[in-house]
């Protein structure tokens, strides 16, 4: 009987946790956003290409805002906008025409697990492939990307500058750390990076990031982890 339901449907519902980047917009200057953007992604255009973006308009308190400029930008630089947040009826209505999501954050939205016993027991098992490390001997060169999408990622060796390393989990490398390296890249707000020397060109942990101008180098053992929304970075004893 189930299955023959089940060959009956198109579709299923599911309920999924994405992480999206969001840009808090401080300004509705649009060449000022343009000439910022540009260069944010000549630092790191991997990162941000093709990524989903969400405009966070609540600080605008009600300046007019050209929302087409702006989402005429970001496609520019191959970013993709999907939705507001922050947004009041007049931005709503613009987002509408835009055909753009408007986000209502609010812990309304929550949802009891304990409601869904079949969403637990998948949370679970998402919890359990994290325990599948990814291991490399050799040093990352420039241009080399390492993926990792069930769990932690470990380099015994050195990763050049241009080399990018991402893990759903946590990423120890024992050596120097001098391309990019993101952790927690489906969301895992726990992640953790570990090197050995860090020269990084980028730090990253469930869509929150540091670029190399905000970064000290530290030349030894130190963790960077993810604090009230915050990257931080400390030596390790």
């Amino acid at each position: 009987m189930t299955d023959t339901l089940l060959k009956s449907q198109a579709f299923k519902l599911k309920g999924r946790l994405y992480t999206f980047t969001v840009f808090q917009l401080l300004s509705n200057d649009s060449m000022q956003f343009d000439q910022q953007l540009e260069e944010l992604i000549v630092k790191a255009p991997r990162f941000f290409d093709k990524t989903p973006i969400v405009l966070d308009c609540s600080a605008l308190h009600g300046e007019d805002f050209d929302l087409q400029a702006f989402c005429k930008i970001l496609r520019t630089y191959n970013l993709q906008p999907v939705a507001l947040q922050g947004v009041d009826s007049a931005l709503a209505s613009l987002a509408e025409k835009e055909r753009l999501a408007v986000l209502h954050a609010s812990s309304s939205h929550d949802k009891n697990l304990e409601d869904d016993k079949e969403e637990v027991f998948e949370q679970q098992a998402v919890i359990q492939e994290f325990s599948k490390a990814k291991m490399q001997d050799s040093p990352v060169r420039s241009g080399q990307r390492l993926i990792n999408k069930g769990g932690d990622l470990v380099i015994t060796a050195s990763v050049s500058h241009g080399a990018e390393l991402l893990a759903d989990g946590n990423i120890h490398v024992y050596g120097a750390l001098r391309g990019r390296a993101l952790a927690g890249m489906s969301g895992d707000i726990h992640a953790r990076i570990f090197c050995m020397s860090l020269e990084a060109e980028l730090l990253s942990i469930a869509g929150f990031y540091r670029l190399s101008d905000s970064i000290e180098p530290i030349h030894g053992p130190c963790q960077i982890y993810l604090e009230n929304e915050q990257i931080k970075i400390e030596p390790l004893c």
